[in-house]
């Protein structure tokens, strides 16, 4: 099938209404662009467990976001008290991270020995508590990983890529953590 169009006018008022019902379209839909800053339900962060790259990361968008973060001992019991009867009100939500690294496996390598392909991976697990120890979400697991080729002869340019990939890894899970933040409610029970 073919359209043939008289003049540009004609083809210039066709194009625009197409984009108008594709944006109708997308936003009837409820999507969004990925730039958008998620909106936070709470302004006070503390955090426990495991200190690494992406927990760092997290408490650094969380700040930038207006949240204040603490990282803490913070062991809350049943009534929303720690051991000492202190009971930290101003804290919205604790975020017990349990692994926090970044993995690199062989994948492929040569008869002679020499690697040629590695697997870069950011593992992340975490789970979130609301003030009085109760948890808002189950644990979380997550895992972005992506192949780097290698090569011994171009070692320095290699670990520079390799340190881009890593980067670009916990930025995205950084933006996943974000997300799924922006999405809780601090006194909600568990999913």
């Amino acid at each position: 099938m073919k359209f043939s169009f008289s003049s540009n006018r004609t083809r210039r008022a066709c194009l625009s209404c197409g984009l108008v019902v594709l944006a109708l379209t997308l936003a009837g839909c409820g999507f969004q662009l990925r730039g958008a800053a998620p909106q936070l339900a709470f302004k006070q962060v503390a955090w426990r467990g495991v200190t690494g790259p992406v927990s760092n990361a997290v408490s650094e968008a969380l700040r930038s976001q207006g949240a204040d973060t603490t990282r803490s001992a913070i062991a809350l019991n049943a009534s929303g008290t720690n051991a000492e009867g202190d009971a930290p009100s101003d804290i919205d939500l604790v975020i017990e991270v349990s692994v926090d690294q970044r993995e690199r496996q062989v994948v492929a390598s040569t008869i002679a020995g020499q690697v040629r392909e590695l697997d870069l991976r950011v593992r992340f697990n975490w789970q979130a508590f609301n003030r009085t120890g109760q948890p808002i979400t189950p644990t979380i697991e997550m895992v972005l990983s992506q192949d780097l080729s290698y090569q011994e002869s171009a070692v320095l340019s290699k670990s520079l890529e390799q340190d881009a990939i890593y980067d670009n890894l916990q930025a995205r899970m950084v933006a996943q953590v974000m997300r799924r933040l922006s999405a809780l409610q601090p006194g909600a029970p568990a999913q």
